[in-house]
Order: structure tokens, then sequence, then C-alpha cells
């Protein structure tokens, strides 16, 4: 997956690179910005549950203060690199347009929609399902025509950054498991 994610940075900089124009440039930073925010995230919390469990251990062989050091310089600062990295494009959502009118006044479309995979909520449990549920576009209605149309917002974009965390902690956790030699 972490591939999978990579190889679409490396395709947009190719884009780039070629001279494809000025918004491809930007899109491709934007892009190597969310995912190697979501890698940092990643590493980052991999690096605090293991210096988290070093503190907690009884009979540890690396001292505490080695193990809170570790935690600072392995676990935070990657947190706080990727949460530099995925503020913006979490926070500043360009807004869509109404494809009616090309208004960007909006509202909340007051329609309830039901977004419930069975298969995820089997093969994933209940918090992959409900970060999916709440990593979908919403439903909004023009100002203007009254025109309904989906668009993203915040909360499914926190949601959707949420889901490839957990996706790609459980993949490493699947990997090491994998490697891990038995007892």
């Amino acid at each position: 997956m972490a591939l999978a994610l990579l190889l679409q940075a490396s395709i947009l900089v190719e884009a780039a690179r070629k001279g494809s124009g000025r918004h491809w440039e930007s899109l491709s930073m934007k892009a190597l910005k969310h995912i190697g925010g979501i890698l940092l995230a990643v590493v980052g919390t991999l690096a605090c549950a293991g210096c988290a469990e070093l503190l907690f251990e009884k009979d540890s062989q690396v001292p505490a203060w080695g193990a809170a050091v570790m935690l600072i310089v392995l676990g935070v600062l990657p947190l706080a690199g990727a949460m530099v990295l995925l503020r913006r494009s979490v926070t500043e959502l360009p807004p869509k347009r109404c494809p009616g009118c090309g208004s960007v006044e909006r509202a909340p479309a007051g329609v309830l929609t039901r977004s419930y995979n069975y298969w995820l909520m089997h093969f994933g449990g209940w918090l992959v399902a409900s970060l999916w549920g709440a990593s979908r576009e919403q439903q909004v209605r023009c100002v203007d025509c009254d025109t309904l149309y989906f668009t993203e917002t915040r909360g499914t974009r926190i949601a959707g950054i949420l889901l490839w965390i957990f996706l790609l902690l459980t993949l490493f956790g699947l990997i090491a498991d994998h490697f891990q030699e038995p007892p």
C-alpha cells in the first residue's frame, strides 16, 4: 500500500517534470506532502508505540531516559512533521463550485444518507467501517439554485487521513508478524 502511494507520487512528479504546466507542479507537490505526511504519521505512531512499550516493560535493557529520548526523537518529531505537512491540506479546502450555476455558497443538504458497507464491517471491523463512512463526500445544496452535489469537507478529509494511517499501521503489523521468528 505504501509502495502504491509512492508510485502515485512518482507519477505525479514525472508529469510535473515533463512540463505539463504549473498546475501539475503544484498538484504534485500537494500530493507529495500529503503522502509524506501520512507516512510520517505512521512511522511516528509506530515509534511511539514501541517506545511506550519500552518505558513500561519491567526488565527492559534500555534505561528509561533512553526510551524517553527515543520517544521524542523517533516518535514525537515525525508526528510533528506529519502535522506540519498535513495541516494545510486538511484545513484549507478549495471551494468546490456548484455544477449548475458555479456558485461557491452552499448549505448542508439535510438528506440523510447511509454509507454502510457490510464487507468492510465484516473484514475490517467497526473502526474501518466508521472511518470509511466518515471519509465519503457529503451532499450539499447550492444556496443560489438548489442543486444537490457532493463535496469534500474538513471532516471527510480528516477521516480519510485517519483511515489511511490505520490501514498502513495494520499492514505494517501484518508484515512484522509475518517476518517475526517463532519462539
